[in-house]
């Protein structure tokens, strides 16, 4: 009989998953389970899902992409002012070009002008929150009620499923997803083989962008307008979502969906079981901090594991 191995690496973040799961339960009782909690863990798994799936694409590649909160912010804000012109209907389409837009010039950045992709995004969030405090010139703009209907259960739904079949197939059934997942792994080969390496990492952006132009109207619609505070750390929120998800650090054909989705709900009920549980907000910051630490060195552990079995049969 043939023994099957397990992977570790996709084993773990389940295994955080239940753990959680456990705690919180005898924690927090009948509370943890009420309606209520449950769509509180929802509405806080769908945008980290929204913005991990662009990210996945940048980071399946070995970049960083550290402006998607102020990239969410100003789609939002541009995308409103526009909308408020040109019609609430437009807002959607509007915050996703202008966010895909973000994403193009992170993506040149990275890819022309060959800046590090740390040191090129730090700079656009900087860029862009100012540009967020002069639109909106530090106040609260409000949108039109209509906007308000994508906050609905049954919009939301859709919207997340179809984001979620869009980016499945975008990044496990296409040459793009194919291509970023074989730059993490090695770019050097990959520009001798032929691959337009630069076409890849822009595209990524793009992408990276979209998405985060879609997580800010769903923001739009849950808040009624936009706060020039939106966005505030929702890049750490997603990074923190993908790589305890399992997704390596270092990108590469490790890299999946899936693991966006396990992360955000791990991330999700780790926050929604500490405000239950009446925790302050620097104990929340510091638990999930710890939680970032001890799952990445876990899954790296594992993951070098299974590399060292590999070689050795």
């Amino acid at each position: 009989m043939m023994k099957r191995k397990i992977n570790l690496e996709y084993v773990l973040p389940f295994g955080f998953l239940l753990l959680l799961f456990i705690i919180f339960s005898i924690i927090n009782g009948k509370a943890f389970f009420r309606m209520h909690n449950i769509k509180t863990i929802i509405d806080t798994m769908i945008p980290l899902c929204i913005g991990g799936y662009g990210m996945l694409f940048v980071i399946s590649q070995g970049s960083i992409d550290m402006s998607a909160g102020s990239n969410l912010a100003f789609s939002a804000t541009l995308g409103a002012i526009l909308a408020s012109k040109l019609g609430s209907i437009t807002i959607l389409p509007l915050c996703i070009l202008i966010g895909a837009a973000v994403g193009f010039v992170n993506g040149i950045l990275v890819s022309r002008f060959k800046v590090s992709s740390i040191m090129a995004t730090l700079a656009q969030l900087i860029v862009l929150r100012s540009l967020v405090v002069v639109l909106s010139k530090g106040n609260v703009i409000f949108v039109h009620p209509s906007i308000l209907k994508l906050n609905r259960w049954g919009a939301k739904g859709i919207i997340f499923i179809l984001a979620t079949i869009v980016a499945i197939y975008l990044f496990q059934y296409t040459k793009l997803g194919f291509s970023s997942r074989s730059v993490g792994e090695n770019e050097i080969v990959c520009n001798y083989v032929g691959l337009k390496t630069k076409w890849i990492k822009t595209i990524a952006y793009i992408i990276a962008g979209a998405f985060a132009g879609l997580a800010a109207v769903l923001s739009v619609s849950r808040i009624g307008g936009v706060d020039p505070n939106m966005g505030q750390a929702f890049e750490l929120q997603v990074m923190l979502a993908v790589f305890v998800g399992g997704v390596p650090v270092n990108g590469g054909s490790k890299s999946s969906i899936v693991k966006i989705i396990i992360g955000a709900l791990l991330f999700s009920i780790l926050q929604s079981g500490l405000v239950l549980s009446n925790a302050k907000s620097e104990t929340v910051e510091l638990i999930q901090g710890l939680m970032l630490i001890i799952m990445v060195a876990a899954i790296l552990k594992a993951n070098k594991m299974s590399t060292v079995k590999t070689m050795n049969e």
